[in-house]
């Protein structure tokens, strides 16, 4: 049978909807490691200063990441496929395990390149897909012919599998989008409702940038990712069904079941009932609290919970004392008194007055934290915040002081003889003054020359850029080398900074 490929795609929503919590839990195990150790690597291998130091065993650990994650997929794979078959889902053998994980190192590096050079072509695109996607399958089911087994299963379908990627191109477009909005709209949120001013707010639009770029692709890939898997599992399942009938089994088997359980109903029997045990099940019932309102009221029950019940009269009262208190200022007629004992059932007037003092509760909170936000600093905070950085410090970094209190700093060290300090100071104003204008991204690990190469990206006035190229090499002689730090040293660095940012 040939069914559609948004058929086929239901079928496989349906499938991840009756996945058991282990084959879950090995998607995660495998998927998760991964997908944070990527993001961890782009993100130390673009920003930080000592990336290369670090560049071979990160890259190794994410190799082995990589392949563990294929691996952990496969076997989920391969449970959704178990579960077509009305098997249930198994721990493959360590043999299988192995071979598998080694064949997705081998091969899984190869799909990029392969889809990049393919993707002119179009056609060839969905049995690539497949193919990728059927190797770790393959290799666990199969301990030899593995690629042939695999290509051969991809060139099953490849009309339904072309409808399949685009129904998948356009969930996935619909999730990085949405995505790409929560990382403005969520902080937007969080500083209007709780004052929360946050890192994402100050970037503006500066959010936007390569990295928010890559994470969001990243995460909008991987939540689509067992959707992916769950369809292989079924284009597997039906493919082979050509063959060996798999579907047909499965369907004579729902309808053996079906036809014994008609058979088991349709058998004539007498039930033996035994009255007194009718009778006292009947009365457990009764009993329960959803029956409640149709026992006797003469009828007083056994007090259930003291404590419990003594707590419902104390809110009882508390209830009924505020009704007197609003009749007698007021005038309003109060609520009905509550008749002695307390009952387990729901109490109209009391559930109203409950919702009132918690809307009224509410609402105090609203205005408490409305005028928490208004509130000034205090003095101390002031204080600490005013207390100047270690100059001599190499994490000093340019954006703990505005430009001009840098700038002041700059000035005192250089009436009190320290150049060195104030040539420094000088340096961080201006790196300050590049990220107030949005040139550049402050953060503590960058280089001198990677704000550079950030200025030339950004800027296209080659006078700014030469400009902090002369005055790097300015400080970092006096700062790094053997330079000397005088007054002249410091007034030609000075004017090269004003004229850079007269040109700025």
């Amino acid at each position: 049978m040939n069914q559609g490929g948004v058929w086929r795609l239901e079928e496989a929503w349906g499938l991840l909807r009756s996945v058991p919590a282990r084959s879950w839990n090995i998607w995660l195990a495998g998927t998760l490691p991964y997908t944070l150790a990527l993001l961890e690597f782009l993100m130390d291998m673009s920003q930080s200063a000592y990336a290369s130091e670090r560049l071979a065993a990160k890259s190794l650990l994410l190799a082995l990441l990589f392949g563990w994650k294929h691996t952990a997929q496969a076997i989920f794979t391969r449970d959704c496929a178990r579960m077509l078959r009305g098997e249930k889902p198994a721990w493959p053998e360590a043999p299988a395990l192995v071979r598998t994980f080694f064949v997705q190192l081998a091969w899984q590096p190869f799909r990029l390149p392969i889809l990049l050079i393919v993707s002119p072509i179009v056609l060839p695109v969905p049995m690539v897909t497949a193919f990728f996607r059927n190797l770790g399958f393959c290799a666990l089911e199969n301990d030899r012919d593995i690629v042939k087994q695999a290509w051969a299963s991809a060139r099953v379908e490849a009309r339904t599998q072309t409808i399949v990627l685009l129904v998948m191109a356009l969930a996935w477009l619909l999730v990085l989008v949405n995505l790409a909005s929560l990382w403005a709209v969520v902080p937007m949120l969080l500083k209007a409702f709780f004052g929360m001013q946050t890192d994402l707010i100050r970037l503006a639009a500066r959010l936007f940038n390569m990295s928010t770029a890559l994470l969001t692709l990243i995460v909008s890939f991987t939540l689509l990712e067992p959707v992916y898997n769950a369809m292989e599992a079924v284009r597997h399942f039906y493919a082979g069904a050509r063959t060996d009938g798999e579907d047909l089994r499965r369907a004579l088997r729902r309808l053996g079941a079906l036809a014994a359980l008609c058979l088991v109903m349709a058998i004539p029997g007498q039930a033996q009932v035994d009255p007194e045990t009718l009778d006292r099940n009947i009365e457990q019932t009764l009993r329960e609290p959803e029956f409640a309102w149709k026992a006797d009221k003469d009828v007083d029950p056994a007090p259930a919970a003291s404590w419990l019940r003594t707590i419902f009269d104390a809110i009882g009262d508390a209830f009924e004392w505020l009704g007197k208190l609003i009749e007698e200022l007021f005038g309003k007629t109060p609520p009905p008194v509550r008749p002695p004992g307390l009952s387990w059932g729901a109490n109209g007037e009391l559930l109203k007055w409950a919702m009132i003092f918690v809307a009224a509760l509410a609402v105090g909170v609203v205005v408490i934290m409305l005028l928490s936000r208004h509130k000034t600093v205090p003095p101390a905070v002031s204080a600490a915040a005013a207390t100047a950085p270690d100059l001599g410090d190499d994490s000093a970094s340019p954006e703990q002081r505005p430009e001009d209190e840098w700038l002041r700093l700059a000035d005192e060290c250089a009436r009190s003889g320290d150049f060195r300090l104030a040539m420094r100071a000088l340096h961080l104003a201006g790196l300050r003054y590049f990220g107030e204008k949005g040139w550049v991204t402050l953060q503590p690990a960058k280089t001198g020359m990677e704000y550079g190469r950030e200025l030339a990206r950004r800027l296209r006035e080659s006078l700014v850029i030469d400009g902090y190229s002369n005055g790097l090499r300015q400080y970092e002689l006096v700062w790094y080398g053997f330079g000397t730090a005088d007054a002249e040293t410091f007034m030609r660095l000075r004017t090269t900074w004003e004229d850079m940012r007269r040109h700025g």
